[in-house]
């Protein structure tokens, strides 16, 4: 199958045939080489399709995303290793739910953030949050060598001086792409400068070198460890945090995560399990709490604009048996189902994307393109201010009475994110 009749044969079966040409286009650029990538857009848009979601609701941005950048950054690209992206404020919402969280009851203030990628953003901004915890990070892509060009774009190296993973210094879809678009070429460029700056090191400015980088963040109250899920040696934590971590792999290993994590932590203590984006958008989780040895499921909870979401984030995975996209498509398709709740929420959604250049409806009702003269950061912090704006009108507890009206126990959390309680 050719990529044309790919596009065609998922548009007819998800999407009735209504995708707009231009997205339709956008997706003709999608890899036949590439049979994970393939099979990554077609469960997403099964996912769409389930949650209730129609063409005219998918960007440009989206299809831009698909079409160019997903190929280059699933563990294919990357012998499959999870590649450990990271973004600035991804958990910032999350720090704060921890702050308020009415289910941890453990005496300490200790936390794992398990999958804490490099370099360990989140991870420190968490230990400025949380000032009086003790926190750990830990990855199995923590780096021996980090080298940054000349343009303040990285590469990770491991003790063999192999490259791990590389990343633009501004993570735009054009930025990415400029980097992945010849990965062999842009390893070399690396490993040329790792050679020059080992016999000639820079300690400031770019290009420069940097040797066992993660131990420049490490404090009294902050340490990391190498290694992943079931790896590394750790006392029990009052919470675990994993993020953008567990939707790489089948549920099987979901549920020996879940164990290793019970085992892992203190009684009264949480685990907190999703998946976020930049600024805490589309962010969703389930939160365990350890009563009598055992982790209990509590809460699956999810932002609001995980309804109509700006990037892929909310439907990223990559297998049939997510459960944490199976809850999040049954209630967001539940409140997508409500005609009453979605007009509104679509008046004053749309606005808010007209007034901020996000991805605006066009002449036939199309979701578009953002404003290209967005840089990254400013695009994201735009989005979750809509995503502020909405909760500020009420339309989070809208959308939970949806919920309860189905016969869920819902509430709004601590962080303003819609709860369905077990």
């Amino acid at each position: 199958m050719n990529t044309n009749e790919f596009v065609k044969e998922l548009n007819n079966k998800y999407f009735n045939g209504e995708l707009s040409p231009q997205f339709q286009e956008k997706l003709q650029q999608l890899p036949m080489n590439r049979p994970d990538v393939f099979a990554f857009v077609q469960r997403m848009f099964s996912y769409m399709h389930s949650s209730g979601m129609s063409a005219k609701d998918l960007t440009l941005m989206q299809a831009d995303i698909l079409g160019t950048l997903l190929a280059r950054i699933l563990p294919g690209a990357w012998e499959e290793r999870v590649p450990p992206i990271t973004v600035q404020g991804r958990h910032a919402v999350i720090d704060e739910y921890v702050k308020k969280n009415h289910w941890l009851s453990a005496a300490g203030k200790s936390m794992l953030d398990i999958g804490c990628g490099f370099p360990p953003f989140t991870t420190i901004e968490t230990a400025n949050a949380l000032d009086n915890w003790n926190i750990t990070g830990a990855d199995p892509s923590l780096p021996v060598y980090l080298v940054y060009d000349a343009e303040g774009n990285y590469a990770t190296f491991d003790e063999n001086k192999t490259v791990v993973y590389f990343q633009p210094a501004m993570p735009s879809i054009e930025s990415w792409n400029q980097l992945l678009s010849n990965a062999t070429a842009t390893k070399k460029h690396f490993q040329n400068l790792l050679d020059e700056l080992l016999t000639h090191p820079a300690k400031e400015g770019f290009p420069r070198l940097e040797l066992n980088p993660i131990k420049q963040y490490e404090t009294d109250k902050l340490n990391f460890i190498q290694g992943g899920i079931g790896e590394i040696d750790i006392a029990p934590q009052d919470v675990i945090r994993c993020f953008n971590v567990l939707y790489y792999f089948k549920n099987s290993f979901q549920e020996n995560a879940l164990q290793w994590f019970a085992q892992k932590t203190n009684e009264g203590g949480i685990v907190i399990t999703g998946g976020d984006w930049a600024v805490s958008t589309e962010c969703y989780y389930h939160v365990y709490k350890k009563e009598n040895t055992q982790l209990v499921k509590k809460e699956f909870a999810f932002g609001l604009d995980c309804l109509c979401p700006f990037g892929i984030v909310s439907w990223y995975c990559l297998h049939e048996d997510d459960p944490q996209k199976a809850e999040l498509v049954k209630y967001t398709g539940i409140i997508r189902k409500d005609k009453s709740f979605m007009d509104a929420f679509y008046t004053f959604h749309d606005a808010q994307r007209a007034t901020y250049k996000l991805c605006a409806r066009d002449s036939d009702g199309y979701y578009g393109a953002a404003d290209p003269a967005l840089q990254p950061q400013e695009l994201w912090m735009l989005a979750a201010q809509t995503l502020t704006e909405l909760n500020e009108a009420g339309y989070h507890q809208k959308a939970a009475d949806v919920l309860s009206r189905a016969g869920f126990k819902t509430r709004i959390n601590e962080v303003g994110h819609i709860a369905v309680e077990y």
